[in-house]
């Protein structure tokens, strides 16, 4: 994303418009690692600090052993699951709701 910049204004000012970018990636990872932590330590019932050092490592771990295309994979599996529980569950209450109050 920053080759463009790179290329019309230099590395100088480059370099400054990455900062903001990495820590926005950070504060990504930490909020989705954060989230996974907090799920697992009510579903499993432990200590939220091992449950994020548990997500991280087997998020490093899957991501290492199936590169970027596992994650990608993953990715495509989960929008399909989404999809399908969407239109199968939440479809039809929103219908029936709507049913429900409108023909009354």
């Amino acid at each position: 994303m920053m080759d463009p910049f790179q290329l019309k204004y230099g590395n100088k000012l480059t370099s400054i418009l990455f900062i903001p970018a990495l820590l926005a990636d950070i504060f990504w990872v930490a909020c989705v690692l954060a989230a996974l932590g907090g799920t697992m330590s009510v579903i499993l019932d432990i200590s939220s600090y091992y449950s994020v050092i548990i997500s991280a490592g087997v998020g490093i771990s899957y991501t290492l052993l199936g590169g970027l295309y596992s994650v990608a994979y993953t990715d495509v599996i989960q929008l399909i699951f989404m999809l399908f529980s969407l239109v199968s569950k939440g479809s039809s209450d929103i219908i029936l709701d709507y049913l429900k109050k409108y023909t009354q």
